[in-house]
């Protein structure tokens, strides 16, 4: 079943499709027509609901008044079921209830309802006021008289009121029976008896009082009829007592460290019921503890939130703090407490080693080998650092507070720039961290940890002062403001470490200072700072007073670019001066990439080497003015005047600041790292802003007359991206075989390579302290961030494995051009592709019927279960051996049909069916939904994502459409009846999926080339075998032909079709590691003859038996493949796996070789291609190409890529040129051992190709 809801302001109604069995459809039609259950609304009196809501809705200041509740029960769901009066006198029955039980007080001089502390306990602690009142009971018992020596009272004050245990009432008393003194002293405190366990151990049945379903009087009579007192407690009261005591006696074992089996088998309950009251009391323990806090009964409180812990992991008192630490439960943490890690400190500070050899020890898997060992590293790693940021959690609300009390006293203690999270992220080795200020403080310094005396005085002129030279100064200058810039000193010591730190200027209105001295004097110390003796002068210059506010680099988060010192100008400046800087495009798709304007940006997040994120919010800040510093979004104004510039001086501005922006992102041999390049080049090649965006600066386009787009964008300039580096796909070249789809996600990346420290650090920096007022910005500033700390990581990986050259020569080059490929799509023929649709229909149509007629009975041909029932449960065919086990059936795949071809004559018309269907859903299906009409050129086109990751091997894949798989030509035959003549025609009907598929411009042509034999090329190459050699290097001839002829010694003109054909099945079996018994149903064989085939072409071609035996060795030497361009492949399985994995690996290391050699061929020639193409500046490797190809600038592009064939379109009138450049560009891509062939078609569709001679 399918559906949705329908859609606000555009549905009506909603949708819903069920698929079903013809025989199901009157059980499914009478579901559809039974009536829906009434609703019911919880407030109703059976339900005790409107009780909890009155208190919910006073507690929460939402109603206080009569008329207040009268309102609020006017809009809910049992007003509009039941009478108003019922309604309002359930109200004001649970109002009473309410006040008489003392969550609530009525004021009469006042008129309103205020809620008391117990109302507030309720409330705060999520529990209901029936719970609220029994908990009340228990804790003023307790509070009347604690068991402390006994950890049995407070573990059943955290124990769930109402548990759903039924105990074994013989077992019950035996355990109870066996209690200390002590403890049974607990049980009576609480009301448990003796005598009522003995009764039920005998099984005497239990007196229950009759319970009003009326849910007030039910409430009243329930809690009013009991007293506190313990001898007149009913049975029911009791029996829910004893069970919840039962329950703690659980409980209570497990705290004293007892193993869950064990405490399993003394109270005969079930592993997961114990595992979910564990958890249950944790939560519940919580709730009691917030209780006692609203309440005021502190000392409670202690007691109970202290206990929290050691209920939620079963431990004991002294090893509760351990347990803080991530991925250490109950037998861990006493591992670890028994070694002496008694503390999270002393786990920060120790080595992993040490960590593991606990774990290992300590583990039931001790006697096992490496395995365990390295899965116990892991988790060693784990837990120091979560230790480690337990310590650094700890040091900051340390800091915090020292500082508070600093603040306190009027003095301001300077602060490092680097704060702590921060640092210890960065280098995990350091043992020393600094920490860094709140937001919102003033500056603020700590020495490192083995600093034993730093005293730091702030020396600055006071204000008054200031204002005195201000006013000597001139009256001129008093007109100017002061703005809070940012400056940036440095500490340094004799010890080589430094610090930077950013201060903020003092707001001082009507004042122009002469320049101010900054005096920081550090007091000799012991440890990291000692020789801090000396003075280091800022010089605040422009008349702006550094105060103590510090935004350091790193932790302050994002900030605006206008927010720097100098204004948006000055951010551009230290933006160029980068010498290596990550970004992210903030935009949102408008509308499909056929569209003129298909996507709108919104902003920039940049950031360098130890810079904040900087945000450029477009287009405000390209309009922003440095004179007015309080309205960043203000036109550009006049400084002295304040009169605003004329409109088209704004414009040309904010243009000029783009065009910088533009040489920034194109500037050559400055990396540029980001995370999914491809998209946002498509968006910085047409970068629309909304006309909505310039808010107040809208009539500088109407008065400068900008040409709009559909009346509401303005397009910018394209910007095009230069020596950008997609992290994403750095990771993939690292790891290839964790394939990416077209939606990598950066998070799941930061998960998996960075330190827990780390990743949080990233987070911090790129988040915004009013994240929601940012939220517009859509994560941009977080990612900028993420990507900075990825980079960290995976760009040292990349160059260690050597795999820079492999990235930056093809890889990256190729991101640009798959991004055109998707801009430019393809061309449909929407009216052909909708006709043979209709074709197809009615002959699906007509197999159907031939099925049910040939099977006796009617099913679903496109329902592999149902097929399955028919052939071998209906028809009784027999199932083909090897194919028996299914999850739910026998196979009824390709291969099953083909072994059952002469069984029945049902099985060539299901095969008939299956490709006709695939044709008409899958293909033309997705042709007709996803084609859509271009703006540009008023054609259909298809844009289809291409996928760069998705492969180990490295080959491209596309996906919506996939237009790699596109089935060729299909024939069949059709009776057509003429109603008329009263006759029938059979007509032959011929369609190609592929002739629906044309240029995108009127009049143009399809131009294809395909590689010949790519990968037996690679492999004669690699293996060097001159015999291969050799027949491959003949310009002429069918190279399966010869060497047909070659290996079975016959002439090439009596080598036969079927023996060339079963000679390329076998060439590319071996290529691709196929053994004897694949090979043999490859080419219909015994195995014996296929094996000895193989040991033919092995003697025939000694050289290429050699190579693939060197090749395998090598990978498991090495532990990779290395292509042909340097990519690598790590198969760690080819040493370390089981047997089956091993052969495997053996496989893939040979294709792998091949295969992903041939996409880094293909790879090479469409850079060659596209560089001529779009006029970039020549790379070596494309010298060759001559300067004829100029003509081909707009005329001819790339749009099609499939394995081993490019297509491309180009107007007729350059065809010549455009096939040359082809064909050049593919055979000369890279230099082999044997010459590279591509053979050249021309046509109108892609369905209709024709040869194509290029004469140079």
């Amino acid at each position: 079943m399918a559906g949705r809801a329908g859609r606000t302001g555009i549905d009506t109604k909603g949708e819903s499709v069920l698929i079903c069995k013809p025989e199901e459809v009157k059980r499914i039609m009478a579901l559809l027509n039974e009536s829906s259950p009434p609703l019911h609304s919880c407030l109703s009196e059976d339900k005790n609901g409107m009780i909890h809501a009155i208190l919910e809705v006073v507690a929460g200041g939402i109603v206080q008044t009569a008329s207040d509740i009268n309102r609020y029960v006017r809009c809910t769901l049992l007003n509009s079921t039941k009478p108003f009066d019922d309604v309002v006198k359930s109200a004001q029955d649970s109002l009473r209830w309410l006040c008489h039980k003392k969550f609530l007080e009525w004021s009469e001089d006042t008129k309103l309802y205020t809620v008391t502390p117990l109302g507030r306990a309720s409330f705060g602690s999520s529990l209901s006021p029936e719970e609220s009142l029994v908990v009340l009971d228990d804790l003023i018992r307790a509070r009347e008289g604690f068991v402390l020596a006994s950890d049995l009272h407070v573990v059943y004050l955290v124990t769930p009121i109402n548990v759903d245990v039924e105990p074994d009432w013989e077992l019950y008393y035996q355990r109870f029976m066996e209690l200390s003194a002590l403890d049974q002293s607990v049980g009576n405190r609480v009301g448990v008896q003796e005598p009522f366990l003995m009764r039920m151990a005998h099984g005497a049945p239990v007196r229950t009082s009759y319970r009003s379903k009326a849910g007030t009087k039910g409430l009243q009579g329930k809690f009013d009829n009991r007293s506190l007192n313990d001898h007149m407690l009913s049975d029911e009261h009791m029996l829910r007592i004893c069970r919840r005591f039962f329950v703690a006696l659980i409980l209570s074992r497990l705290v004293q460290e007892v193993p869950v089996v064990e405490v399993c088998d003394a109270f005969k309950v079930a592993r997961g019921m114990v595992q979910a009251l564990q958890e249950n009391a944790g939560r519940f323990a919580s709730m009691v503890s917030v209780f006692c806090e609203r309440l005021g009964w502190h000392d409670l409180e202690g007691l109970v939130s202290k206990f929290q812990n050691r209920v939620s992991f079963g431990v004991r008192a002294e090893i509760v703090e351990l347990t803080n630490i991530p991925y250490i439960k109950g037998s861990r943490a006493r591992a670890l407490y028994k070694a002496g890690f008694r503390t999270p400190e002393a786990i920060a500070e120790a080595s992993i080693p040490e960590i593991v050899k606990v774990l290992f020890e300590s583990s039931s898997w001790a006697d096992q080998g490496s395995a365990q060992r390295r899965i116990q590293l892991g988790v060693a790693k784990k837990i120091k650092n979560g230790a480690r940021k337990i310590v650094l959690d700890k040091a900051e609300e340390a800091r915090l507070a020292a500082f508070s009390a600093f603040r306190s006293l009027g003095l301001d203690v300077p602060t490092l720039a680097q704060p702590v999270v921060s640092t210890v992220a960065g280098h995990n080795a350091r043992k020393e961290a600094s920490t860094s200020s709140a937001e919102g403080s003033t500056s603020s310094f700590v020495s490192l940890e083995n600093a034993n005396q730093v005293l730091c005085t702030l020396s600055l002129e006071r204000s008054k002062e200031v204002n005195a030279t201000n006013s000597d100064s001139g009256g001129d200058n008093s007109k100017r403001k002061t703005v809070a810039d940012k400056e940036a000193f440095h500490i340094e010591g004799s010890n080589g470490l430094s610090g930077e730190l950013n201060e903020t200027t003092h707001h001082i209105d009507n004042a122009k200072t002469s320049p101010t001295t900054l005096k920081i004097k550090g007091i000799e110390g012991g440890g990291t700072y000692g020789d801090h003796n000396h003075v280091r002068k800022l010089q605040c210059e422009g008349g702006e007073i550094c105060n103590g506010r510090v935004k350091e680099a790193s932790e302050k988060g994002p900030m605006n670019a206008t927010a720097v010192a100098g204004g948006f100008e000055s951010f551009l400046g230290l933006w160029e001066a980068a010498g290596e800087f990550y970004f992210d495009v903030h935009f949102s798709k408008k509308s499909a990439l056929n569209s003129i304007a298909p996507f709108e940006i919104y902003g920039i997040a940049i950031c360098w080497e130890d810079s904040p994120v900087y945000y450029v919010n477009l287009p405000r800040d390209l309009f922003w003015s440095n004179s007015r510093r309080k309205s960043q979004s203000s036109p550009i104004t006049c400084g002295d005047t304040g009169s605003a510039l004329p409109p088209k001086l704004q414009w040309e501005i904010a243009i000029e600041r783009w065009n910088r922006i533009s040489t920034i992102m194109r500037k050559k041999d400055i990396k540029k790292f980001t995370w999914n390049l491809k998209v946002q080049i498509q968006v910085l090649k047409h970068p629309t802003v909304s006309i909505q965006r310039f808010g107040g600066l809208s009539h500088l386009v109407k008065t400068v007359g900008v040409d709009l787009i559909e009346n509401n964008c303005f397009l910018l300039s394209p910007v095009p991206v230069q020596d950008a580096i997609d992290l994403c796909i750095v990771a993939w070249i690292l790891w290839p075989d964790e394939e990416k789809g077209s939606s990598p996600s950066i998070e799941k990346e930061v998960k998996k390579r960075l330190s827990i420290e780390a990743a949080a650090a990233a987070n911090r920096n790129g988040r915004w302290k009013n994240q929601m007022r940012q939220v517009a910005h859509n994560g941009c500033c977080r990612r900028v961030a993420q990507i900075r700390a990825l980079c960290s990581v995976l760009w040292k990986l990349v160059i260690s494995e050597g795999l820079a050259e492999a990235l930056g020569a093809t890889e990256m080059p190729l991101v640009n051009i798959l991004a055109d490929m998707e801009l430019c799509g393809i061309g449909v023929d929407m009216e052909g592709c909708l006709h043979a649709r209709q074709i197809l229909g009615r002959k699906l149509k007509i197999l159907e019927k031939e099925a049910y007629k040939l099977a006796g009975m009617t099913f679903s041909l496109y329902t592999v279960a149902d097929i399955a029932n028919v052939l071998y449960g209906h028809l009784q065919l027999p199932i083909p051996e090897g194919h028996k086990k299914g999850k739910q059936h026998p196979s009824t795949d390709k291969h099953c049909l083909d072994l059952l071809r002469n069984e029945h004559p049902i099985i060539p018309v299901i095969k008939e069916h299956r490709t006709l269907a695939k044709l008409l859903n899958c293909t033309l299906g997705s042709i007709c939904s996803l084609a859509r009409l271009s703006m540009r050129t008023q054609r259909y086109t298809l844009h289809g994502h291409w996928l760069q990751t998705s492969t180990a091997t490295g080959r491209l894949s596309m996906e919506e459409p996939n237009l790699q798989c596109v089935e060729h030509m299909v024939d069949f035959r059709m009776n057509n009846e003429d109603k008329a003549v009263g006759q029938l025609d059979v007509n032959n009907y011929k369609i190609n999926a592929r002739d629906f598929f044309v240029s995108t411009q009127e009049n143009w042509l399809l131009l294809t080339a395909d590689y010949s034999q790519i990968e037996l090329r690679l492999m004669a190459h690699f293996s060097k075998d001159s015999s291969l050699i050799e027949l491959l290097s003949e310009p002429h001839g069918d190279v399966f032909t010869m060497i047909a002829a070659k290996w079975t010694g016959k002439a090439e003109s009596v080598v036969s079709q079927e023996e060339r054909d079963q000679t390329k099945r076998l060439v590319y079996g071996i290529l691709y590691g196929m053994g004897a018994k694949s090979l043999a149903e490859q080419i219909d064989c015994s195995t014996d003859e296929a094996a000895e085939r193989i040991k033919s072409f092995k003697r025939s071609f000694p050289c290429v038996a050699s190579w693939l035996q060197e090749a395998v060795t090598s990978c498991r030497e090495k532990g990779y493949i290395e292509t042909l361009k340097g990519r690598k492949r790590f198969l760690a399985k080819i040493k370390f796996g089981n047997s089956k994995e091993k052969s495997k690996a053996q496989r893939q290391a040979v294709n792998s070789i091949c295969q992903g050699s041939a996409a880094d061929i293909i790879k090479i020639a469409m850079i060659n291609i596209h560089s001529v193409l779009d006029n970039f500046e020549k790379s070596p490797s494309n010298s060759m190409i001559d300067e004829k190809f100029h003509v081909l600038k707009g005329r001819c592009r790339i749009i099609l890529q499939v394995h081993d064939e490019l297509v491309l379109e180009a107007d007729p009138s350059v065809a010549k040129e455009a096939g040359l450049l082809l064909q050049m560009s593919m055979e000369n891509a890279v230099s082999l051992l044997v010459p590279l062939h591509v053979k050249l078609k021309i046509g109108r569709t892609w369905g209709s190709l024709e040869p194509f001679q290029v004469i140079e």
